[in-house]
């Protein structure tokens, strides 16, 4: 049986990041600043209650935002996740909605001995996916020469990742996780001129990035009035990493359904800082009664203005702070009899103050924060006869401003997966 288990594992490790990148999971114009969307770190716990993590110390949950958590693993878990989001855009009197699906990560921890245990998974850093229409009229004496600019982006990076969790002394763990990111962002300019008799132009890059980033954490647990305090934090360094960039301008023209290319120049780069990754501070605290209740709160802070591609920052990006509260509940983990008081009921906010300051395609207007709100609900199911976990979770957010022509976004996401504990690696004594 866990032959198979790892067999289907490994299968599905190998075609995810084939899968994934086939993808376009965000339709998002903020996406083309930066490297794309970024995406929360964390898992279906995690996401359930407003991102957070960092004070988190499951026994039977993996928690990939603290590596010192799993200091705490008592079981080898496995867990999958898939995710769905309906986001809805509006500008002006415009709107459009959408509609993405994909496996969201995989992961897999196991306890080495008491107090140190590892896990590996895969999950998405940023995805980018926009679609930008500008139209313009040169006025003449005699005519008007009109021209669109049609910019467009797709791709993402992802990361592979290993964690190591240790208590050095009673209370006190600390963690490691180095990580390998990957993948590959496309932009796109077309300037498209109304008359046939002018040759059109393309501009398309393409950054390609793999390599190594390191993070940090700590835990400290202790008892307070019958109650588990821990106290958490992590620490990602700058890192520079290994990135190309290709270029490539076209001039064509359009005759009928077919482009006929003109003229054609390419440029490539290869760097080992081509991709600057900024430093990232996050604190947090929870406090919580054994198997009943847990509430919890986190301060994150990254230094977005600071990120880099091939030694040019984006006058757009700022630092970014984010305030996250969440919660879980049992009523009664012991009473076999009522399955609803076994349910964890879990929920959270989140507020970030956003990494975007920005305005609107050709307004010469001062620049607007990109801010986001999000409250998120999700329950833990357990599955009768195992020690398996079904985790349901959503999230409803609004990032983005109807102000300064700008588009708002407004999104529910649905995340769901499932959490399987076992003894795999635990050699069992037969009297």
């Amino acid at each position: 049986m866990q032959e198979k288990i790892f067999k289907n594992l490994l299968f599905v490790l190998l075609c995810w990041p084939l899968f994934l990148t086939a993808q376009q999971n965000t339709i998002s114009p903020y996406s083309v600043f930066g490297i794309g969307e970024i995406q929360n770190q964390g898992f279906s716990l995690n996401n359930s209650m407003g991102g957070l993590g960092v004070a988190l110390r499951p026994e039977a949950f993996l928690n990939p935002m603290n590596p010192a958590s799993l200091s705490g693993l008592r079981l080898t878990t496995y867990e999958a996740g898939i995710s769905a989001t309906s986001m809805f855009l509006s500008e002006g009197n415009l709107n459009q909605e959408y509609f993405s699906g994909t496996l969201s990560y995989l992961s897999l921890g196991f306890p080495i001995s008491k107090g140190f245990a590892a896990s590996a998974g895969l999950m998405p850093y940023s995805f980018q996916g926009y679609e930008l229409l500008q139209s313009f009229e040169i006025e003449g004496l005699e005519d008007t020469l009109a021209y669109d600019l049609n910019h467009s982006g797709s791709g993402g990076i992802h990361r592979a990742f290993v964690n190591l969790g240790v208590e050095l002394f009673k209370g006190f763990s600390v963690g490691g996780t180095c990580s390998g990111v990957f993948g590959r962002l496309k932009s796109k300019r077309d300037l498209v001129y109304s008359q046939n008799d002018y040759l059109n132009r393309r501009d398309e890059n393409t950054y390609t990035v793999r390599d190594f980033v390191v993070d940090l954490g700590v835990q400290y647990q202790t008892t307070l009035n019958d109650k588990s305090l821990i106290l958490g934090a992590s620490f990602q360094p700058e890192s520079s990493l290994n990135a190309d960039s290709e270029d490539r301008i076209y001039t064509y023209n359009v005759v009928g359904d077919f482009e006929y290319i003109r003229d054609t120049i390419s440029a490539f780069l290869s760097s080992s800082s081509g991709l600057v990754l900024p430093k990232s501070y996050v604190l947090g605290a929870s406090f919580s009664e054994d198997k009943h209740w847990m509430v919890s709160a986190e301060l994150d802070f990254k230094e977005w203005a600071e990120l880099q591609l091939f030694d040019e920052t984006d006058p757009q990006l700022r630092n970014a702070t984010q305030y996250k509260l969440g919660f879980w509940w049992t009523p009664n983990h012991s009473n076999i009899h009522n399955y609803l008081s076994n349910i964890q009921y879990r929920g959270g906010l989140n507020f970030n103050t956003g990494f975007l300051s920005v305005s609107a395609f050709g307004e010469p207007i001062s620049p607007t924060e990109i801010r986001e709100m999000s409250f998120s609900l999700g329950l833990g199911l357990p599955l009768k006869k195992s020690k398996s976990t079904l985790n349901l979770g959503f999230q409803f957010g609004k990032r983005g401003s109807l102000d300064a022509g700008l588009v708002e976004e407004k999104y529910l996401k649905f995340q769901l997966s499932l959490t399987f504990n076992d003894k795999w690696f635990t050699k069992r004594k037969i009297d």
